[in-house]
């Protein structure tokens, strides 16, 4: 096989990878879904920029080795999701409090793209998803730069898509938020979500 052909048999077991792991609930998507209800699609973009930076950093990072470092230490990132899923835990208390009544700027500017970019670095999901990529999909020798490029282009372009979808998701069920009683419920269930989420990272495969 040519290194064409090569890199063209990856792409579609890839694009399922990055569509069943950017497309399901996780912390980048509960806070999407809270930013699109709140500030509506628009003003949202600058967080979705941020998620889409971070993760091409990630991406860079764990390209240069550092994935292969974290694989043979687990427990360096076990360390990490532990530090990740302490401070998403402090978002999440964040979301309980964020009040739909007031968006002014100060309530926007904690999801803009400084805080999506920082998010990736605390959000195990992220790190998870971009270390099996790169583990999965990159090959060896010659074609590891040019496979991880490929990699990262497919994951940012299937992830931006998803990361709409779910702004636009926020956006859509706005319309049902219009008491305070269910913009209550609604920021609790988003909370309790984003805890189940980190749950879920802890469990043993």
């Amino acid at each position: 096989m040519t290194s064409f052909e090569i890199l063209q048999s990856l792409q579609f077991p890839l694009l399922l990878f990055t569509l069943l792991a950017t497309f399901t609930p996780g912390p980048n998507n509960i806070f999407l879904t809270l930013s699109g209800s709140q500030f509506g699609y628009r003003k949202s973009m600058p967080f979705v920029l941020g998620i889409r930076i971070g993760i091409v950093l990630l991406f860079i990072i764990m390209g240069c080795g550092v994935g292969a470092l974290v694989v043979a230490e687990p427990r360096t990132y076990f360390v990490l999701k532990l530090l990740g899923a302490g401070y998403l835990i402090y978002l999440a208390g964040k979301v309980v409090l964020t009040s739909y009544g007031n968006k002014d700027e100060k309530q926007v500017q904690w999801l803009g793209i400084k805080q999506g970019i920082l998010l990736q670095f605390v959000n195990p999901k992220s790190m998870l998803m971009v270390l099996s990529c790169v583990s999965a999909f990159s090959l060896p020798g010659d074609l590891y730069f040019v496979s991880l490029v490929q990699a990262c282009l497919i994951f940012t372009l299937v992830g931006t898509f998803s990361n709409c979808c779910w702004v636009f998701f926020g956006k859509s069920i706005n319309r049902f938020l219009s008491t305070p009683l269910s913009q209550k419920i609604f920021n609790y269930t988003l909370a309790l979500l984003m805890l189940v989420a980190i749950a879920l990272l802890f469990i043993e495969k």
